[in-house]
């Protein structure tokens, strides 16, 4: 999109929705037929950010009728096993929280418009565009809905304290996680 960060680029497979549905369901059903994962991301949209997440927190200003039109509905009609979440407010949802941590977005829109029944992964909770401190973001992130928790920075120090505050992993995700393993076999 012309509007969008720079980053968000090469990393999109368009700007145009029905192009984004069809080559994402293109590259899920390849990766399924060869016993390949999928994440999609980022769930419900990231295209319209002006700012990269990775250093700042982005805020959407578009209405719902266009988000619903333009960004959510693209994930509609995947078919992944793994989702992971955008570190960006949608102000017309929820003015305060990042989808990450927003309770509003991942059960209205992700689970319910989107339909999206599989695992739900926080993107990277070390990133700048969240605003507390990593066992924080950890936490709010489990508390809004999300299965797994993301940190990717290899610092391992920050890898023990968060182990210490993560809950055992639920009954859904044991589920979810057992039946991509199955698949995997």
């Amino acid at each position: 999109r012309k509007n969008s960060h720079k980053i968000i680029g090469s990393r999109s497979f368009s700007s145009n929705p029905k192009d984004v549905s069809f080559l994402g369901n293109l590259c899920i059903n390849l990766c399924s037929k060869n016993r390949i994962g999928t994440v999609i991301k980022h769930i419900p949209g990231h295209g319209l950010s002006k700012l990269d997440s990775h250093k700042n927190k982005p805020t959407i200003y578009k209405n719902k009728k266009y988000l619903t039109k333009n960004d959510f509905n693209v994930f509609k009609s995947c078919k992944s096993p793994f989702a992971m979440t955008a570190h960006v407010v949608f102000n017309s949802y929820d003015n305060k929280n990042v989808a990450t941590h927003s309770k509003k977005i991942i059960k209205n829109i992700i689970r319910k418009f989107i339909n999206f029944k599989g695992i739900l992964i926080s993107d990277d909770i070390s990133m700048k565009s969240l605003q507390y401190g990593l066992e924080e973001n950890a936490i709010k992130s489990l508390n809004a809905g999300c299965n797994l928790v993301l940190h990717c920075n290899g610092k391992m120090k920050e890898m023990k304290r968060l182990a210490k505050v993560i809950p055992n992993i639920d009954k859904f995700t044991q589920k979810k996680t057992s039946q991509f393993y199955n698949f995997l076999s």
